[in-house]
């Protein structure tokens, strides 16, 4: 099979694509034929070695998958030969998505529907797992409450607003101006605030009526972490599932924090093996009836998986970057 490996670590140039044998499932993994993929930052911080494979090099790389069962190991039984399936959290454990076929635990996968296209599931997987662990599980986000998701037309963010307000909460959005926050008010934002304002406390604070923020959905936790903590109700909780910088808190932000009794939460969806698939189960019929929708950005084919990790790291793609596989 065609597979993207490197067998070094460093940038986009030592991606290479190679032709290698075909998986050979484990008795509780499914063998699936790879329609798409989708790119992640992860993808890029696995490549460059700042989080090693654990099967070493040479190695695929690839979170996202979504495809058709091939062949199921014989102590499966949740899905068949010609079942649709997507998946998350691949290419870090053991070898990943950017390839034609990939064995997948049984455990981690979720039904496809036939409304939902293999491109569409595999920008799904991730960033509505993500969110869905980040809001929910780690963020504790009930009917009522206030959320704040940084990144809102982004690819974890823009599925971040669409859970928030599944959950009945009031949503508000960082995001650009122009289309980034026409985007994120068409999927349910009440509010949007661009985060490069001089003041983001007191932007976000001042589109909500002054209002508190219960749970805080946080990818650039070194730029942002001051200002959440500032606009947090007592109780208030941020899921931080990244940083762009490292992260300092100055003594006032700390003391304000201690007040109000909030919650740091660091949280990823990688390592969060035993959750990927029921929550993917959780989303797939949200999905399949139009409740969530997954906005695609750009699809590169196979081959070209190291433009694509490029295109992804701009971190200006209104959605997802898809790969997809003929």
């Amino acid at each position: 099979m065609k597979a993207i490996r490197y067998h070094e670590h460093g940038s986009e140039e030592v991606l290479s694509l190679d032709s290698i044998p075909e998986p050979t499932p484990d008795s509780d993994e499914l063998k699936v034929r790879v329609h798409a993929a989708s790119i992640n930052p992860i993808d890029t911080y696995v490549r460059e070695g700042n989080v090693p494979p654990q099967g070493g090099l040479p190695h695929i790389g690839g979170a996202d998958v979504a495809g058709v069962v091939e062949k199921a190991g014989d102590d499966t039984n949740m899905f068949e030969p010609g079942d649709r399936v997507f998946a998350t959290g691949l290419g870090l454990f053991e070898p990943g998505t950017y390839a034609e076929y990939v064995a997948v635990p049984e455990s981690r996968l979720a039904p496809l529907a036939q409304s939902v296209s293999f491109q569409h599931g595999a920008a799904a997987a991730m960033a509505f797992a993500t969110s869905w662990r980040g809001l929910i599980t780690r963020g504790d986000l009930s009917v009522g409450d206030v959320c704040l998701v940084h990144g809102g037309s982004g690819g974890v963010g823009h599925a971040g607003v669409q859970i928030a307000r599944y959950a009945g909460a009031t949503v508000v959005a960082t995001a650009r101006e122009g289309k980034p926050t026409e985007m994120a008010r068409e999927l349910g934002a009440d509010a949007v605030v661009d985060y490069r304002v001089d003041d983001l406390s007191a932007e976000v604070h001042n589109s909500i009526d002054r209002n508190a923020v219960d749970v805080i959905l946080e990818s650039h936790a070194g730029s942002n972490i001051v200002a959440d903590l500032d606009v947090l109700a007592r109780g208030g909780r941020i899921t931080v599932i990244g940083e762009d910088t490292d992260i300092h808190i100055p003594p006032e932000a700390s003391m304000s924090g201690k007040i109000a009794d909030v919650d740091i939460r660091f949280m990823s969806i990688m390592a969060s093996t035993e959750d990927q698939g029921p929550i993917l189960r959780s989303v797939a019929p949200l999905l399949g009836d139009g409740t969530f929708e997954v906005r695609v950005a750009e699809t590169y084919p196979l081959a070209e998986v190291a433009r694509a990790q490029r295109d992804v790291m701009t971190g200006k793609n209104l959605g997802k970057v898809v790969i997809t596989i003929e």
